[in-house]
């Protein structure tokens, strides 16, 4: 199953061959896909925030083979937020930004065809995975996913907070 490798390995995601880093930890995955997406935020303007908001939950953990799901299973770490530009910012542009991003750092970004455009979907060659969707109508702000690399589910936790906004450093 693509994604699946729990062992530092070659795997296939998006096509594309990758060196798997499993985490150690669920804070490892975590603090991962954190600086993945403020190092995002850190290439659009400022004042450009992801906000979980309206979801009610900025992260959570989920089962890596739909038809696994015992308490060994392998899992990752999602999370899930709308990318909120200041005002007057072109969201398509933004959007495309944001590929261009995840490019120069040497990830594989491709647009794929079967979600609304314009989309960026990044994949490190780590095996972490980022991606950004256009919203309809286009006024509303995009909404960023980022997912880790599937880890043992006995090191899976429920109780590590992640925030509901995040903003850049700089």
């Amino acid at each position: 199953m693509t994604g699946l490798c729990l062992t530092p390995t070659a795997c296939t995601t998006g096509g594309s061959s990758v060196n798997t880093v499993v985490p150690q930890s669920q804070q490892q995955a975590q603090d991962t896909l954190m600086n993945y997406l403020k190092r995002t935020l850190d290439g659009l303007p400022t004042g450009t925030v992801i906000d979980a908001s309206r979801y009610g939950s900025a992260g959570s953990t989920g089962y890596c083979d739909d038809n696994d799901s015992t308490p060994t299973a392998p899992r990752n770490f999602s999370t899930i937020g709308e990318l909120h530009s200041p005002s007057g910012t072109d969201n398509d542009a933004t959007v495309r930004k944001v590929g261009e991003i995840w490019s120069s750092w040497g990830w594989k970004v491709i647009e794929r065809d079967e979600f609304r455009k314009p989309n960026q979907f990044g994949y490190g060659p780590d095996g972490y995975r980022l991606q950004i969707v256009s919203a309809s109508p286009r006024s509303f702000p995009p909404t960023v996913n980022a997912i880790s690399p599937c880890y043992p589910g006995t090191i899976a936790r429920d109780d590590i907070a992640f925030p509901i906004q995040i903003a850049s450093d700089s």
